[in-house]
């Protein structure tokens, strides 16, 4: 009876430690942590130990009770099947990868997948075509030239042997396609010999601009030009600075490093003729016509009777004349500036000029000539003194 009861309390140790067992694997796989994996493992002794106990006692009942003495192997073996099974149980609980552990934790849905694609059927090339044959490079105007020589003297001079009064020349390189003019080249020559040419070796920088205008000459056949020419800047070196304005009759030439010096100049408003074709297709259109005096009111810089020159030259930009009219000598419109005034071109002839400022408001008389009717009015007030001078053109022959 004893052994009996020792027996039932074991046993109840044992399902005790087995329910303790089954919570303390419970929390591993809940929490995964050093203390409850040393928890299964001391469990597991006790049971291992009571279960021999329990083995043992049922051993010695068996013997009171008269029954043949079992062997000691199998409860053995099935005492050690026990503790290896939970040291199995134990050791996968504390060996699982943390990948496992992760998993527990949820995860937010991914989203499903995108449908495929359906894949397009390559495209079938169209049949090669014959490249276009390339056009013919449209051809340039042929490039018209002159050179065209303008006289000069000196009118002050600092760092050169020259006297005022001392002949010099200003010589340019012409080029044009037709709508405007360039300029080349250029070289001032005074006492015969260059204090400026545009060949000479720039060291430094320049601002460089330049304008000719292109007017009729004397002759049939002949061409006169009016030349602005800038070329200036901080430099070393031989090429000297220039600024030249013929239509102002004016110049200058320097050079501030050594040999420094400075040369100012007056200048012919336009070159000595130039015999050949003109440079400008717009030239081929001007309007020269000899003219006289009619009627003179006020203070008059001219005189009835007075015979006059007319030259109006239309200019590239459209709208635009370069117009000259001298009685006896004098500029009477075309002096103060360039002379560029509204015109009016039929074909390939100057019908009308209109320039309606006086000298105060635009640096020459006002203009107007009437080509049908040949008249040409010339007005200025300047200073209070107002003038009129009507002019008569002569009929063209």
């Amino acid at each position: 009876m004893q052994y009996r009861d020792e027996r039932d309390a074991l046993r109840g140790r044992v399902d005790s430690l087995e329910e303790q067992l089954a919570a303390a694997r419970k929390e591993l796989e809940e929490h995964r942590d050093d203390d409850r994996a040393a928890r299964v493992e001391q469990i597991e002794r006790q049971m291992a130990e009571a279960r021999r106990v329990l083995d043992q006692l049922g051993r010695e009942l068996a013997a009171v009770r008269g029954q043949p003495k079992r062997s000691s192997a199998v409860p053995l073996l099935v005492a050690m099947a026990g503790v290896g099974l939970c040291a199995m149980i134990a050791s996968y609980l504390l060996a699982r990868p943390a990948r496992e552990t992760m998993a527990i934790v949820q995860q937010p849905a991914l989203p499903p997948p995108a449908p495929p694609v359906p894949e397009l059927p390559a495209p079938v090339p169209e049949p090669a075509q014959a490249p276009p044959e390339p056009s013919a490079p449209a051809s340039e105007a042929p490039s018209r030239t002159a050179t065209a020589t303008w006289k000069a003297a000196v009118t002050r001079a600092t760092g050169l042997p020259l006297a005022a009064g001392a002949a010099c020349t200003v010589e340019a390189e012409l080029a044009s396609s037709g709508d405007d003019i360039r300029v080349p080249a250029l070289r001032v020559l005074c006492g015969g010999k260059p204090i400026y040419r545009s060949s000479d070796p720039l060291n430094g920088m320049s601002m460089f601009s330049s304008g000719v205008e292109e007017d009729s000459g004397p002759e049939p056949g002949t061409y006169a030009y009016a030349l602005s020419y800038q070329d200036k800047g901080s430099r070393a070196g031989e090429r000297a600075e220039v600024s030249l304005d013929s239509i102002r009759k004016a110049g200058a030439v320097w050079r501030d490093s050594a040999p420094a010096y400075r040369v100012e100049l007056t200048l012919a408003y336009q070159s000595l003729p130039v015999a050949g074709e003109p440079l400008l297709d717009a030239t081929r259109k001007a309007l020269r016509r000899s003219a006289r005096v009619t009627e003179s009111t006020g203070p008059s810089p001219v005189k009835v009777g007075q015979r006059c020159a007319l030259l109006v030259s239309p200019l590239p930009r459209g709208g635009k004349c370069l117009t000259r009219l001298a009685c006896a000598g004098r500029m009477l419109y075309g002096a103060g500036t360039t002379g560029v005034s509204e015109c009016t071109v039929e074909g390939d002839k100057v019908v009308r000029v209109h320039d309606g400022n006086t000298t105060p408001n635009g640096g020459d008389p006002a203009f107007d000539l009437d080509a049908a009717t040949g008249r040409i009015t010339v007005k200025d007030d300047v200073g209070g003194a107002a003038w009129t001078v009507g002019v008569q053109l002569d009929p063209s022959g």
